[in-house]
């Protein structure tokens, strides 16, 4: 990414624009490989972020769709993430 501002010039790598991108969404957690996220419709029928803590699924956030979607842009610019193979992980 290059941004340019008179008399400079700003480049960003894309792992940082995409770091910068999910911290300024509050969803740091989707680069997080230490919590088993899934995702599962919520009373409403939204996709939604849940995980388990103490044998109990817990919601997590309510933007599954955009989870999911940053998620699969993160496999594509880190390609050595645990949580490749997740079921809603796009394959080609």
């Amino acid at each position: 990414m290059r941004i340019e501002i008179p008399d400079s010039v700003i480049i960003i790598r894309e792992e940082e624009a995409f770091r910068l991108l999910v911290k300024s969404l509050n969803m740091d957690f989707v680069l997080n490989e230490n919590i088993d996220f899934f995702i599962k419709k919520n009373d409403c029928g939204d996709n939604c972020v849940y995980y388990i803590h103490n044998d109990e699924e817990r919601e997590y956030d309510y933007r599954g769709d955009l989870f999911v979607a940053l998620r699969n842009v993160a496999v594509q610019i880190f390609p050595n993430l645990e949580f490749r193979s997740a079921p809603y992980i796009y394959n080609r």
